[in-house]
C-alpha cells in the first residue's frame, strides 16, 4: 500500500503506539512531521530517517499548536493528521480533582480541536485528506474510575461524528480507532502499580487489567498503525465517521 507524496503529521509520534504508526507510514512512502512536548526524544526518532521531521508542539496551547504547523507545512503541504497524544488517568470520580479534569479534557479533547483547526484548510486540498482520531473504547463505553478520561474520548467520537458530516461534500474523511487495552509503557506502569499495591504477579496484575474489558491479550501498538494505514489508502474515501473497535478479543 503505497502512501508516496503524503505528507502526514502524527502528534505524539515518538512513543508507543505514535511510533508505531510513524514507522508505518514511513515504510508505506509518506513523509511525517512528529510532534511532541520532549524534543529530545523527538529527534532521538526524527535522526532515524530522512523522511521524518521533528517539530517540539504543546498541543493544549493554541499558538504553539499554529506555529508549530505552519512550520509543518513548510516541508510539504499536509494531506493527513492524526492525533495520537493522549494523556492517561485513572481515579474514583470523588477524586478525581477539578485539575485533574482540565488536565485530561486539554490534551485529550481540547488538543484534537486545535490540531483539526490549524489543518483542516489544508488537509481539504488533499486528493484524499485524512484525519485519524486515536481514541479508545472508553469513548464508547464507561469504566469505572476513568470517569473524566472516558468523558475526554467521547467528546472525541462526538467530534468526528459532526465533523464528519460537514465533510462529506470535500475530499477529507474523519475516523476514530478505538482500541482496549495496548502494550504500551502506559499500560506496563500500571501494571507495575497493580503489583507494587498489591503484591500480585506480573502476570496476576496484567489479567486484571484485561478482565476490565474482556480483553484476551494485549493489543500490540503496530495492530493500531495497520488500521491507521488502511484508513489513509485512497480506497477508503468512503469510511467517513466511522469508530473502529479494537477489543483485543
Amino acid at each position: 500500500m503505497s502512501l508516496v507524496n503524503n505528507h502526514a503529521v502524527v502528534t505524539g509520534g515518538a512513543t508507543g503506539i505514535g511510533l508505531a504508526i510513524t514507522r508505518a507510514l514511513v515504510d508505506a512512502g509518506a513523509i511525517v512531521t512528529i510532534m511532541g512536548r520532549d524534543k529530545k526524544r523527538l529527534d532521538n526518532i526524527a535522526n532515524k530517517s530522512n523522511k521524518i521531521k521533528a517539530i517540539q508542539v504543546d498541543i493544549t496551547d493554541v499558538d504553539s499548536v499554529n506555529k508549530a504547523f505552519v512550520k509543518a507545512s513548510l516541508t510539504a503541504p499536509i494531506t493527513i493528521l492524526i492525533n495520537n497524544a493522549g494523556k492517561a488517568f485513572s481515579a474514583p470520580f470523588h477524586k478525581t480533582s477539578f485539575d485533574e479534569w482540565e488536565k485530561i479534557i486539554a490534551v485529550n479533547l481540547t488538543g484534537i480541536y486545535l490540531t483539526i483547526s490549524a489543518v483542516l484548510t489544508e488537509v481539504n486540498q488533499a486528493k484524499h485528506g485524512r484525519i485519524i482520531n486515536i481514541a479508545s473504547i472508553s469513548g464508547l463505553d464507561g469504566a469505572a474510575y476513568t470517569s473524566a478520561y472516558s468523558a475526554s474520548k467521547h467528546g472525541v467520537i462526538g467530534l468526528m461524528k459532526s465533523l464528519a458530516c460537514e465533510l462529506s461534500k470535500v475530499n477529507t474523511t474523519i475516523n476514530s480507532i478505538c482500541p482496549a487495552f495496548v502494550n504500551t509503557d502506559i499500560v506496563e506502569k500500571a501494571i507495575i502499580n497493580i503489583m507494587n499495591i498489591t503484591g500480585r504477579s506480573r502476570e496476576t496484575a496484567l489479567q486484571s487489567i484485561l478482565d476490565t474489558t474482556g480483553q484476551s491479550k494485549l493489543i500490540e501498538p503496530e495492530e493500531v498503525a495497520l488500521k491507521v494505514i488502511k484508513l489513509c489508502a485512497p480506497e477508503a474515501d468512503t469510511i467517513n465517521g466511522t469508530s473502529i473497535v479494537m477489543d483485543g478479543k
